[in-house]
């Protein structure tokens, strides 16, 4: 937008008559003049509308603007926008002073976040990182509408459950109200559960002109408890606040303002990363989702719900919005569902200084806008805010992270791996990771001034500064580790030894997945759909190793599927010691050729959704995974546990293992009872591999009563003249 319209955007003598519509709410992105327009863009919008009465005030709503917006009336400048997914409020009673024609104005911008440079927008994977759709998502993708309210409006609402045991609950519930003079209020409370009335009540308070915060609680006696569908049912309560002025001793003044919610009572605890719900544990089996796409306006509500129950049939307890806050629709969903929500603020990599104080506002707008549900467990304030170091294919494990200061926390890293990462290349992945171990501006001022803006706002639920960093020396816990081994570094299976020589990097595992490619007839170059990572594809599934286009599209998927397979068992042994769950990436693809979803982008199954169906049922038979070839005479031994979920201990279980190839069988059975909510170790697997060459499958059966659990690994018996000694 040049200057001179930017200058002249809001008067009322501009001749707009040739500009092109958009549709609001949209996004310019969805009209063909905009379509691939990084904007600002003006809007410009006559209306015709009554002027108030008596105490009437008046106010312009703007329920969603990407990314940001600074907005005139009748020439007037009367605010701004800089959160995407909250409310704006502006009283505009002055403004519509008298009956007639109005002229509205709003300077839309979303800049481009896609470089590398530090950021200052707030539209975090809409815009950045590896689930971010393609294109600008700018616009007024929200409606936008005048509200009434009498003298007192509720500018800011909160509701939280600040406890819940099984004979009590509470709920919190803060305003801040805006009077436009002194006044006498009464605020109503009432809560209606699924047996009727369950508390309320009202209360009186002086206001001065201008704002005022109040804040009180609300017992809620024999409460039915909110829990994750593996642990229980999913009651929800209806709670509204009216605010009343005038005679309102006996509960029948003006009513001036209200506000609604439907809210679940639970307590949600992430000690170390071991959740606990109203104080039963749960191992959180989790999925990241990223933005269904960039044009938010056009998800369908039953779209975004298709999501959430994929989540749930995978068996999974967890989905974490990666960098984004999603529409209304998927917390509905996942309070309706059981699921709990890893909940981002959207904050991907680097930003500005200049982003502090809106990100400020944003996470307060956060947990008014999410506090309620109870589905969101966690809050997490940046992902990655050192920014992520791809993999280079060619480049020495020894030179990752070659440029820290030799008293940096990843030179640390580099010194205490030594000489290791060279002979054992998963160590690697701790380098990489190690960029976010650096002491900068993102890491050491920024990430704790958001993070303490939502532990003000919200003491109920775990705060988080940041995900992907490793545990180092002046952050022990660190966060999630995102290592992604077998797919940036390393190898899948050397997962298990890498968490045995560094437990804290296994306390809760978020980077977890490889790409897969959807399409059939790619040619031999490497793969160039937006967001592919050629340089993990030419080190782990070089296309050029394969005779076709759809040969090399399968062994993409097919990997994918061992990989999580592998990195899930690997986790789910490790439950409580010390591993509190997992998060696998992601639930979808961004492109249609391919990505990290274990669902394609038009929601079709991948084989790998059906191997993270297979691996997050809550009772599982699994062993050390063999090596891929034995040689013939050799000692086999191989751990063997059962991993149960269940809240109920299994009795008269059988464990039966038999491995087997074309001409050899050998067979080993075990019985017991297995307690709820482990992983028990139920004995080793011990045989001499057979002297002559075959492939061998090992085959796992648990049963107890009705319940049957199943696993299968394969390895192949080469000659021992063939072993490389």
């Amino acid at each position: 937008m040049d200057l001179h319209l930017k200058r002249v955007g809001a008067d009322a003598d501009l001749d707009d008559a040739s500009w092109p519509g958009i549709e609001v709410p949209g996004h310019w992105g969805q009209t063909e003049e905009f379509a691939t327009h990084d904007g600002p863009l003006l809007y410009r919008r006559g209306f015709t509308h009554r002027a108030p009465v008596d105490d009437e005030r008046l106010w312009l709503r703007f329920d969603g603007v990407l990314g940001g917006a600074e907005i005139w009336l009748n020439g007037s400048y009367i605010g701004d926008t800089s959160t995407y997914f909250a409310t704006h409020r502006f009283d505009v009673t002055d403004l519509l002073a008298t009956d007639g024609d109005h002229l509205l104005a709003a300077e839309v911008s979303c800049p481009d976040q896609r470089g590398d440079e530090p950021r200052t927008s707030l539209t975090g994977s809409l815009q950045a990182g590896h689930l971010a759709p393609a294109g600008n998502p700018g616009g007024i993708w929200q409606p936008v509408a005048i509200d009434s309210t009498g003298p007192v409006a509720i500018q800011h609402a909160r509701l939280l459950c600040t406890a819940a045991e099984p004979d009590l609950a509470e709920l919190t519930i803060r305003l801040v109200l805006h009077a436009n003079d002194r006044a006498e209020v009464r605020v109503d409370t009432s809560v209606s559960g699924p047996d009727g009335p369950a508390g309320g009540g009202g209360q009186q308070h002086a206001l001065a002109s201008g704002e005022n915060r109040i804040e009180w609680t609300v017992p809620i006696e024999e409460p039915r408890l909110w829990w994750p569908a593996s642990l229980g049912e999913q009651p929800m309560y209806d709670v509204s606040v009216t605010v009343r002025v005038g005679d309102g001793q006996g509960g029948d003044g003006q009513v001036s303002d209200r506000r609604e919610w439907r809210t679940g009572l639970r307590k949600i605890t992430t000690d170390d990363f071991i959740w606990r719900v109203n104080g039963s544990r749960l191992f959180a089996k989790g999925i990241v989702a990223g933005p269904r796409g960039r044009f938010l306006n056009r998800i369908e509500a039953a779209e975004l719900a298709q999501d959430m129950q994929a989540v749930r049939d995978a068996g999974l307890d967890l989905v974490r919005l990666y960098g984004h806050i999603g529409r209304v629709e998927t917390y509905r969903e996942a309070d309706r569902l059981g699921l709990l929500i890893w909940q981002d603020l959207p904050l991907v990599g680097r930003f500005s200084s200049k982003a502090r104080s809106a990100t400020r506002t944003m996470a307060r707008a956060a947990v008014d806008h999410l506090g309620h549900h109870p589905s969101v467990g966690l809050w997490c304030a940046h992902n990655e805010p050192n920014g992520h170091r791809e993999h280079r294919q060619g480049r020495s494990s020894r030179s990752v992270g070659a440029g820290a200061a030799g008293g940096s926390a990843e030179a640390a890293v580099d010194r205490s791996a030594g000489g290791l990462a060279e002979r054992w290349p998963a160590l690697d992945a701790v380098r990489q990771a190690g960029a976010n171990l650096r002491p900068s501006w993102n890491r050491s001022v920024f990430d704790p001034i958001v993070a303490r803006e939502l532990r003000n706002a919200d003491r109920t639920r775990r705060v988080i500064n940041r995900s992907g960093s490793p545990p180092g020396p002046a952050d022990p816990t660190g966060s999630d580790s995102h290592l992604w081994l077998g797919w940036r570094t390393g190898e899948a299976n050397n997962l298990g030894q890498l968490i045995r020589r560094w437990p804290r990097l296994g306390v809760f595992l978020g980077g977890i997945g490889s790409q897969s490619a959807t399409i059939a007839d790619w040619d031999r170059d490497a793969p160039t759909w937006p967001g592919a990572h050629p340089d993990a594809f030419a080190r782990y599934l070089p296309r050029t190793a394969y005779a076709s286009g759809e040969a090399w599209a399968h062994a993409t998927q097919t990997y994918q599927g061992d990989l999580l397979r592998s990195h899930i068992e690997t986790i789910r042994r490790l439950k409580y010691r010390p591993a509190g769950g997992f998060l696998v990436t992601a639930l979808a693809d961004v492109s249609p050729e391919g990505g990290f979803g274990v669902l394609q982008a038009d929601r079709t199954e991948k084989p790998a959704y059906n191997v993270l169906v297979d691996a997050c049922r809550p009772v599982i038979v699994v062993a050390e995974p063999p090596p891929p070839v034995v040689v013939a005479g050799q000692e086999l031994a191989l751990a063997v546990h059962a991993v149960s979920d269940l809240q109920t201990p299994l009795s008269s279980v059988r464990v039966t293992a038999r491995v087997h190839g074309p001409s050899w069988t050998h067979r080993v059975a075990w019985e017991g009872e297995i307690p709820a909510d482990v992983c028990q170790w139920i004995g080793e697997l011990r045989c001499t591999v057979p002297h002559t060459p075959q492939q061998l499958h090992i085959d796992l059966e648990l049963v107890s009563g009705q319940l049957v659990a199943s696993n299968r690994y394969s390895t192949v018996v080469i000659p021992e003249s063939e072993s490389l000694g």
